[in-house]
């Protein structure tokens, strides 16, 4: 897999994550559009899902915690390499609780979401280039 797209599905995966990490702590260097894109891409998701009642802070809960081991991935030292091996395990765990909450077609939505997503960032990241 080459860098680029290592890249790619680390930043997607740091800003689908992150969802209300930013909201726990002022320290965050995270600007206002920054915070507006990351309420959005909440919205679109638990749209797209149709999450129920229960399911929807379930959801917020899992994508908070796996963004927060995202962002120490991110901000934490190493390697690109060790990094991409990081960002793999978490996506999967993350998965992994997502394919749990989810029912079935609310998994495969989910899955066309995140491919969503990485084309976006990969996109942003080609135009900031």
């Amino acid at each position: 897999m080459n860098l680029s797209k290592i890249t790619t599905l680390f930043f997607a995966f740091f800003f689908i994550g992150i969802n209300t990490a930013y909201s726990q702590s002022k320290a965050d260097n995270i600007t206002e559009e920054q915070k507006e894109e990351i309420k959005k891409n909440i919205e679109e998701y638990a749209t797209a899902l149709d999450l129920s009642e229960d399911q929807r802070p379930k959801f917020e809960e899992i994508t908070k915690k796996y963004g927060e081991q995202m962002k120490a991935v991110k901000n934490g030292g190493g390697g690109k390499f060790q990094k991409y091996k990081k960002v793999k395990s978490i996506r999967k765990n993350k998965d992994a609780e997502m394919k749990s909450l989810l029912s079935k077609d609310q998994y495969k939505v989910y899955l066309e979401k995140q491919e969503e997503m990485q084309e976006k960032m990969k996109k942003k990241r080609n135009n900031n280039l």
